[in-house]
């Protein structure tokens, strides 16, 4: 008997840790390494210039208390997820069906389907307009400004390479006339400059906020799926001879200053279709394939 007692004490004694719940994670920015999501790798990486199109849906489903960034969840948050940028990031997302325009801060990753470009709360899903099936042809821009001074301010943020030399004490005197005597000078008077305190980032105009709304002209576009994109022309036959029964064109670009070859499948009038071909086109060993609206 007493020996029961004892373990039902321990239990009473250990039942308040068990229960208390873990610290929420620190704010901080990552961009983090490679990982299989949806059957497909993703690369994460830092691109404060990035600028795409594609599918975008609405998240649903039960959500982790925290981003990826350590933020508290909000379906109400202005707010988005990105399976590859850099956490977190300020963007502009424009769904090209209607036009609306809206800034969110991207904290978070996902969405798990590689069919789909970027995933939004439900608040920017329904101030963006999104279709019933919670889609929406988009374009998503980082805007490089406010992205760039968030990953500076952030601990786990990029740093200059160069640290700033330190301010020491600086003597000041005034200089004795030509030819006049040394003791013509006047005694140095010391001044000790204190180092200067680092600025905080300036606030961000009102049309870089996250939850800053505008209107566009629509621009819907076609759906494509991009089955590659190569700096090689030969590479780019070599996909498209891969993917034949797909009917692929070949599509000569000019990106950065540099001539590259598209391989893409399309047009689709509707992401269903779009969708049951790029599920096919990864299967068939195209695994970097991805939809497009233009």
């Amino acid at each position: 008997m007493s020996r029961l007692f004892a373990l039902l004490l321990l239990t009473l004694l250990l039942l308040p840790g068990c229960m208390r719940r873990a610290a929420p994670p620190p704010l901080h920015y990552v961009v983090g390494a490679p990982y299989q999501a949806g059957g497909v790798w993703r690369y994460p990486e830092a691109d404060f210039d990035y600028d795409a199109t594609g599918i975008a849906t609405v998240e649903s489903g039960p959500h982790a208390a925290y981003t990826a960034d350590g933020e508290p969840y909000s379906a109400d948050a202005f707010a988005a997820a990105s399976p590859v940028l850099q956490l977190p990031a300020i963007a502009r997302i424009t769904n090209l069906g209607n036009g609306r325009q809206i800034v969110v801060r991207i904290n978070d990753r996902g969405p798990e389907d590689p069919a789909r470009l970027i995933a939004v709360t439900p608040r920017v899903g329904t101030l963006l307009g999104f279709d019933a099936d919670g889609t929406a042809r988009v374009r998503v821009q980082v805007l490089p400004g406010p992205s760039q001074e968030i990953a500076m301010a952030l601990p786990g943020g990029p740093r200059l390479a160069i640290a700033r030399a330190p301010i020491g004490a600086v003597s000041v005197s005034t200089l004795a006339p030509i030819g006049a005597g040394p003791a013509a000078a006047t005694a140095p008077s010391a001044a000790v400059a204190s180092p200067q305190a680092t600025a905080a980032p300036a606030a961000l105009p009102a049309d870089e906020q996250p939850g800053a709304l505008s209107q566009v002209t629509p621009n819907p576009g076609a759906i494509w799926v991009r089955a590659g994109l190569f700096t090689d022309q030969q590479y780019a036959a070599l996909q498209a001879e891969s993917l034949a029964r797909f009917a692929p064109a070949m599509v000569p670009r000019y990106a950065s200053g540099s001539f590259q070859v598209e391989v893409r499948i399309g047009p689709f009038g509707s992401v269903a279709a779009a969708d049951s071909v790029l599920n096919e086109v990864l299967h068939a060993g195209a695994t970097g394939a991805e939809l497009v609206v233009e």
